[in-house]
């Protein structure tokens, strides 16, 4: 009987020639690595993967089999990788929370510290005053008018603070958080009144070699220029009710959330987007406003999704993996496109162009 049957049933696979292609491809039968090849096979159909995960995935199972190097070693080595692939998500989000919270602190301190020592200035006139024998009533009615000066500053500074805790430190976009909450807000508008949804996404196209060819300094200063972009593109579109959100979704994706009238123009603004971003160049200066590179060019590829009224539960995560999935197609076709989620299709997502 082999090793990896039991019952002449295959213990990894209802297809009966798993176990034969995993002898063609040299792997030992022993457990662990049929079972690791087994699960990266499968990741395609794991909810909880985004496309990049998953194909980052089935790119270390290629790795695995072409090397041929099935040691005790590697297996450790595999297992690492694709754990961190799982992790990396968690981990930025992570970093990108001690960021935000550390400048917050940062702020916060400095802030009540000054209203500290404006309050302890105040307490040392009284005591300064009333030594030296002046009225008490006055001392007290200015004490009064300073405490009232120090506390209405303090609430527009506690504003600004809430501002910026929905802010990335980056780009000066809406942050993750204000991004979910924004999302969640929409989400429930579409449940009580069907009022429709639509989410852009989209990312720069190969930044992972641009920072190696230019340098992270420079490949923020990319990050603020798009971001510019996008503000411009979407301020005409804000009809003061709040119907539209931009977002750094996270590391070089941005994220645009749209409601009402403004979620029904979703795939044309997403072609305006990327179109302007196609069309930009981005100079980048140093701290005393030389130039340091000039002419830079980026592409983004885009993904739209709307909510669709079959979706009876995890709204908000459909609409995300819908878009994210749309983007996924744009990249794996060329980059520098958008593609819509499209459920009325047999395919599911269709190429959008307006030329």
């Amino acid at each position: 009987m082999r090793l990896c049957r039991v019952a002449d049933q295959c213990l990894w696979s209802d297809q009966g020639n798993f176990c034969e292609a995993l002898e063609n491809a040299a792997v030992p039968l022993d457990g662990k690595w049929p079972l690791l090849i087994l699960y990266l096979r499968g990741v395609k159909d794991l909810p909880f993967l985004s496309e990049v995960q998953k194909t980052s995935m089935q790119q270390l199972l290629l790795e695995v089999l072409r090397d041929k190097d099935f040691s005790d070693d590697n297996f450790q080595r595999a297992q690492n990788s694709f754990y961190g692939v799982i992790t990396q998500p968690l981990v930025s989000k992570i970093e990108e929370i001690t960021r935000e919270t550390s400048g917050l602190a940062k702020d916060m301190t400095e802030l009540f510290g000054k209203h500290r020592a404006q309050v302890a200035g105040a307490a040392e006139s009284v005591e300064t005053g009333l030594s030296t024998g002046l009225d008490p009533v006055t001392l007290l009615s200015g004490l009064r008018d300073t405490l009232k000066g120090v506390v209405s500053k303090m609430e527009r500074d506690v504003a600004y603070l809430e501002g910026l805790s929905q802010k990335d430190s980056l780009t000066g976009l809406a942050n993750r958080r204000m991004f979910d909450n924004f999302l969640d807000a929409a989400v429930e508008r579409w449940i009580s009144d069907k009022e429709p949804v639509s989410l852009i996404m989209f990312d720069i196209d190969h930044f992972k070699k641009f920072n190696d060819a230019y340098g992270h300094l420079v490949g923020d200063e990319v990050l603020r220029a798009m971001a510019d972009r996008i503000k411009k593109i979407v301020a005409p579109l804000d009809d003061g009710e709040g119907n539209i959100l931009p977002a750094r979704y996270g590391g070089e994706e941005f994220a645009v959330i749209m409601r009402r009238g403004v979620a029904e123009r979703a795939v044309v603004i997403a072609e305006v987007i990327r179109k302007t971003i196609q069309r930009t160049t981005v100079t980048v200066r140093d701290s005393k406003d030389n130039i340091v590179r000039s002419g830079l060019r980026i592409t983004v590829s885009v993904g739209v999704a709307s909510i669709c009224p079959h979706w009876q539960v995890l709204h908000q995560s459909n609409l995300i993996d819908s878009a994210d999935r749309a983007l996924y197609h744009a990249k794996n076709s060329g980059r520098n496109k958008t593609v819509r989620f499209a459920p009325e299709d047999s395919s599911g997502y269709l190429p959008v162009s307006f030329e």
